[in-house]
């Protein structure tokens, strides 16, 4: 019974978030979009480094087509649930909110694993990678710890919903630092030391070097790296719930539902 609960109010969220949109206009914003997206950042990478094997930028940026479903959907989360009315509902509950905030991130995880296969597809098609030799098993563990871990990032930078008003400016320079700190478009090493640093704690750095690991048969630092990503997930989860309960505890002291 509590389970279908939770898929309930999974699938609620998502109703909430793609009603406005035929089912055409939802595969293009979520799917298709990202795809060129990430067509055009291969082609510059083909000319700016002069090479023709593409395959780590391909992997990278496979795995940042998450970005349009795990942080542009799910961080503006608190932001929606104001719109829709339902604030006074959610701070005044005296039940918990982790199975709320677990259920909010359900179905982008899934949209963000679609994505991210099509990526990989599309980058088999169209710039010749191949995948002979590689644990097909072990690619899709990858895909699906990876996404996880950036939709619980996309949830702990909802809660900052809760305390400013400008969460699209947020969300937009996130999606940046996804860009610029997990190693999608370039090395991280080429990064100050201090960049060197950041990119450690971002998600999907270790996802995408444990792909890249795995097509070079190197499992042994594969199976340290996907761990470590899993770990990064679980602690992004861990501070929205401790943020969303601080934002919690302030708007039921302040008689608000805002900290702004």
């Amino acid at each position: 019974m509590m389970i279908k609960r939770f898929l309930d109010q999974a699938y609620l969220y998502h109703k909430g978030r793609s009603v406005a949109f035929e089912a055409e206009e939802f595969v293009l914003m979520e799917i298709t979009y990202p795809l060129i997206t990430m067509i055009l950042y291969c082609l510059v990478a083909t000319f700016s480094f002069k090479t023709t094997d593409l395959t780590c930028w391909v992997i990278g940026n496979a795995f940042l087509l998450c970005t349009n479903a795990c942080i542009f959907g799910v961080g503006i989360m608190f932001v929606k649930e104001r719109q829709y009315g339902r604030m006074r509902s959610i701070i005044a509950a005296p039940c918990s909110k982790l199975s709320l905030i677990l259920a909010s991130g359900v179905f982008p995880t899934l949209f963000a694993v679609c994505a991210s296969v099509c990526g990989l597809v599309v980058g088999c098609l169209v710039f010749g990678v191949t995948f002979s030799g590689v644990n097909l098993l072990l690619v899709a563990l990858t895909i699906i710890v990876a996404m996880i871990s950036a939709t619980f990032f996309g949830l702990f930078i909802s809660a900052f919903g809760l305390m400013n008003d400008s969460m699209h400016l947020v969300l937009n320079v996130v999606s940046y630092l996804l860009m610029i700190f997990t190693g999608a478009e370039f090395p991280i090493k080429q990064l100050p030391v201090a960049g060197q640093v950041m990119a450690q704690i971002m998600p999907l750095t270790k996802a995408i070097l444990a792909m890249n690991r795995l097509f070079e048969g190197n499992i042994k630092d594969f199976i340290v790296l996907i761990i470590a990503e899993f770990v990064t997930g679980i602690v992004y989860l861990l501070l929205t719930f401790v943020v969303f309960r601080v934002a919690e505890r302030v708007a039921q002291r302040n008689g608000k539902f805002d900290m702004f």
